[in-house]
């Protein structure tokens, strides 16, 4: 029998960064070969420019490794050809989230959480010249350690891709688009969370409270990516300045074991009822007079409700079926609005961002306050107008109740409070498709508690889409 492999200490570390770090070294080795690309097209191109008409007129830049959209190429055309004439779309993309801890609630390391996902969307219209219908199907597999609940013992994760180790069918859903667009029905399986408190400008950010969803988001089994269930939503575009949502999803609470590859489409608890209305201002468009800047602006109400039972953690004798404690809820509002622009761009600047979610006090909810805050300066570079600098904080807050119950449960352990979490990044976009996420993470109060102090995760998110 071969013996397993045994890692210990800093090894660790080493282990946790192998499989990201192929990919991102297999990127690098091929930069010679890119830069000789780049320099014979550029060579046939001031070649062919004999004069004449063709003086005057751009030579079209030809697509190589280093500047093509996908890493995998155009597919010799055929990919353009099926979106374009069949209305079929793939997408595939590889993401890491690599932390190393010095600092920790509970022990210090270093780890990646990876995920590989495949998408594909289908507009009938194209397709069938049925108009307005169009499916999605995603699926991803994923893994990697918790860094925020294993290794920090934070509660605001330091990535918002964590959850599950899973191969799974995560969503996939039929929607159709009716009086011109200004009303969209959708069913099949996909998550609350997706549509829901998710800020715009999130992607930005790797700390889950900003990346993903608030901090309490899932305090009343709202579904969340990849564990979605059986769902249906109407949207209302009443006018191109303003929408109305309204979904039932499924609110199932062991969901990775009660749908554990995707394909069950189950709905075994009671579900969940979300609903938003949301305002965009100052959005370019077609048909809208250009102007020379743009100062574009969301701002989202909207709630989950979940009317079924939640159990008490003081009280663990008493069956969920006989708790007195019925429905529970999230309110949330956010905005994200431009606030600078250069005189070059329309999407060169300052864009800001807040959200609060609020759930009730009580003791079955261990967070009842999230607020969230930042900035991102995209191009703060000249020359480089697709990076990006980010700033976020995140302020999560121990309901009273429950730290009342705590209390009383445990007189001689130290007191919740509230955690706080600051986010710093630099989004480097080395190519179309390649992009490298440098940042810095520090908690104070870790886990609630100002008995343990700081933490610290250092890090990068890594994305390749192929």
């Amino acid at each position: 029998m071969v013996k397993p492999l045994q890692f210990h200490g800093s090894d660790t570390r080493k282990q946790a960064f192998i499989f990201p770090l192929i990919i991102i070294c297999l990127l690098f080795l091929a930069t010679p070969a890119l830069a000789q690309d780049s320099v014979q097209n550029n060579a046939v191109a001031v070649a062919g420019d004999g004069g004449g008409d063709q003086a005057n007129t751009p030579a079209p830049v030809a697509q190589n490794l280093w500047n093509r959209q996908y890493l995998l190429g155009d597919w010799g055309g055929a990919r353009t050809r099926l979106e374009e004439e069949k209305g079929i779309k793939f997408d595939f993309f590889y993401v890491s989230d690599m932390f190393d801890v010095p600092e920790a609630r509970i022990k210090t390391g270093a780890g990646a959480w990876n995920r590989v996902r495949g998408t594909m969307d289908i507009d009938f219209g194209k397709l069938a010249g049925v108009k307005g219908l169009t499916f999605h199907v995603t699926g991803l597999w994923q893994g990697g350690p918790n860094m925020g609940a294993n290794y920090l013992g934070s509660i605001s994760n330091p990535s918002g891709l964590v959850s599950q180790r899973t191969e799974i069918l995560d969503s996939y859903w039929l929607a159709y688009a009716m009086l011109e667009g200004k009303v969209t029905v959708r069913f099949g399986q996909f998550a609350s969370m997706d549509y829901y408190g998710l800020q715009p400008y999130g992607g930005g950010f790797l700390m889950e409270p900003v990346n993903y969803g608030f901090q309490n988001r899932f305090n009343d089994y709202a579904s969340f990516d990849p564990a979605s269930g059986p769902a249906g939503q109407l949207v209302v575009n009443p006018y191109p300045f303003m929408y109305f949502s309204v979904a039932y999803t499924s609110g199932n609470r062991n969901p990775y074991y009660q749908n554990p590859n995707g394909f069950q489409y189950v709905k075994h608890d009671s579900g969940v009822v979300s609903d938003a209305v949301g305002f965009k201002i100052d959005q370019p468009g077609t048909g809208k007079p250009a102007k020379e800047k743009y100062y574009p602006g969301q701002y989202e109400i909207g709630s989950t409700y979940n009317g079924g039972k939640f159990a008490n953690p003081f009280t663990p004798n008493v069956p969920l079926f006989y708790s007195p404690n019925t429905s529970n809820y999230v309110f949330y509002f956010m905005g994200n609005q431009a606030v600078y622009r250069t005189k070059t761009s329309t999407s060169r600047g300052l864009d800001v961002l807040f959200g609060i979610a609020t759930s009730p006090n009580a003791t079955y909810n261990f967070v009842d306050k999230n607020i969230t805050t930042g900035f991102i300066f995209h191009g703060p570079i000249t020359p480089r107008p697709n990076d990006s600098i980010g700033f976020a904080l995140s302020y999560t807050h121990v309901s009273d109740n429950y730290k009342a119950a705590y209390a009383a449960e445990y007189p001689n352990a130290p007191p919740y409070s509230s955690e706080k979490a600051f986010e710093f990044n630099y989004l480097f976009q080395a190519t179309p498709y390649w992009s490298i996420q440098p940042t810095v993470q520090w908690y104070t109060d870790v886990g609630g508690l100002s008995k343990y102090g700081t933490g610290v995760a250092v890090g990068f998110r890594t994305k390749v889409t192929f």
